[in-house]
């Protein structure tokens, strides 16, 4: 029996320890298998993320075929008025190497240039007298070597965004001779100074007056900058693309702001949007300093109607130069301010301005706003990229925009349009403007004018102010594109 209970002992505890072993193996296996599982989910979870990487790259060569197949159709264009080109610089040539007239009178001829050198549009002021020397160098070397000794001079005046200026320093051209002015920057000098114009018979080309209210047929302002019509429709689908159904407009009280700011209001209410209200501002050229009770009506504007809304549908909406800054820093003091969930939002007057960016407040704090705003915009061509290369030379650390370009193409039509009127003379010169402009290409493209002497509405850039990469600065992004045709945006880097 003794024999038996150890044998019966053995065996139990032999049991106990393959139950033991079988339950280690079990659990191993059991872990085991939750690896297995894991590493399984994780795979999952990369090939979900490869997926949505594809998708993503799928998503940019969609869009990069389709920026092909636009730059293909820009080069069919420009292969299809080549001949045309080729046949009206041959008869240029031939009617400034001609006998007689202006060709070889051996005159100077001076064009105006009134221009903003030391106030809030002087970051586009500077570059535009820039290139409108360098313009006029370029059309005496063309003169000279077709064998005609007629020149161009420029005679440049600040006139500070000052109304009353710009009216004297245009008086005073008129009595100089003066028959045609590269300018002003603004609309509200260019209306304040239209009837002078006007009654004198003196020719202006804006490289960026933009007014609705001054798309007049048959007056004397020709303008190479789409009118506030065309940014109105940008700015509207800039924003309700991003998710505003309302809006509050802050503007300057001045032509730019009140054509801006109503044609933005007409757009975006024609998309199904509503305009909260529409606040100005004082824009004189002593300018605005304390911006106090501007932004107390916008904070209870956006009180009232957040419920209604929500913070991620209400956009602020600033039609303004560079006093922005100024407006921004008292913001950022101001108490209980609106912080809303979608970027601030501007018009063309302060897009790529250095200023803003460059200040040590301003640019950090635009930066937290993600400030957005849009520059007309044509296509590079060969002649951009060449003048953009001679122009850094020139002057490094300056960036020629889209109005410095502009007031390059001025020069050109005005002496252009002075060559082909055969006389310095404003009416005549007024007569056949419009047509030199729908013939001539130069650094913004074809300039063709509609039928208020203003220029065929191109696409718009979306800029935005942002700290990106390593970069520690606040700058200017590239953040999308609005085309003209489609009324549709391609956003590169949403703000």
């Amino acid at each position: 029996m003794p024999t038996v209970s150890f044998y019966k002992i053995g065996l139990l505890l032999s049991l106990v320890a393959l139950s033991s072993s079988l339950a280690g193996l079990g659990y191993y296996y059991q872990n085991r298998t939750v690896g297995l599982n894991n590493q399984v989910a994780s795979l999952n979870t990369q090939n979900d993320s490869q997926h949505d990487q594809i998708d993503s790259l799928k998503g940019q060569i969609a869009n990069l075929t389709q920026q092909i197949k636009n730059l293909s159709g820009n080069i069919d264009q420009l292969q299809s008025t080549n001949t045309q080109l080729l046949n009206q610089i041959i008869q240029l040539r031939n009617q400034l190497g001609g006998t007689g007239g202006l060709c070889s009178s051996g005159k100077t001829l001076t064009i105006g240039e009134l221009t903003d050198l030391s106030d809030g549009l002087s970051n586009i002021g500077i570059k535009v007298r820039e290139s409108s020397l360098l313009g006029v160098d370029d059309v005496n070397s063309l003169l000279s070597s077709g064998g005609c000794n007629l020149r161009f001079s420029l005679a440049v005046d600040d006139y500070a965004l000052d109304n009353s200026r710009a009216l004297s320093d245009l008086q005073s051209f008129s009595a100089s001779g003066i028959q045609i002015v590269v300018g002003p920057l603004n609309s509200g000098a260019a209306q304040f100074i239209l009837p002078f114009v006007n009654s004198n018979h003196i020719v202006l080309v804006s490289p960026s007056s933009s007014s609705t209210a001054l798309g007049i047929p048959n007056d004397y302002l020709f303008r190479t900058a789409p009118t506030d019509a065309a940014q109105g429709r940008a700015d509207a689908r800039m924003m309700f693309d991003r998710g505003a159904r309302a809006l509050i407009i802050v503007q300057r009280h001045d032509g730019y702001g009140i054509s801006v700011g109503d044609a933005t209001a007409m757009k975006f209410t024609s998309l199904g949007g509503k305009v909260i209200d529409t606040i100005q501002y004082d824009a004189t050229s002593s300018s605005t300093t304390d911006f106090t009770p501007v932004l107390q009506i916008v904070q209870n504007d956006f009180n009232q109607n957040v419920g209604t809304y929500g913070p991620d549908k209400i956009a602020l909406y600033f039609v303004s130069f560079e006093e922005l800054g100024s407006l921004v820093i008292q913001a950022s003091h101001q108490s209980g301010f609106p912080r809303t969930q979608l970027p601030w939002f501007g018009a063309d007057g302060t897009t790529l301005d250095p200023v803003l960016t460059g200040n040590a407040t301003t640019g950090p704090l635009l930066a937290q706003l993600r400030y957005t705003s849009p520059q007309f915009y044509t296509v590079n061509n060969t002649k951009t990229l060449q003048f953009y290369h001679r122009f850094n030379s020139l002057y490094p650390g300056q960036s020629c925009d889209q109005y410095c370009l502009g007031a390059y193409d001025d020069v050109w039509l005005s002496a252009l349009a002075t060559l082909q009127a055969g006389s310095y003379d404003g009416t005549k010169i007024q007569a056949i403007i419009s047509t030199v402009a729908s013939n001539y290409y130069g650094l913004t493209g074809w300039t063709e004018f509609d039928t208020n002497g203003d220029r065929v509405p191109p696409s718009y850039q979306i800029w935005k102010i942002a700290i990106e990469g390593s970069a520690s600065e606040p700058s200017w992004v590239l953040a999308g594109t609005w085309d003209a045709s489609s009324d549709g945006i391609t956003w590169l880097a949403p703000p």
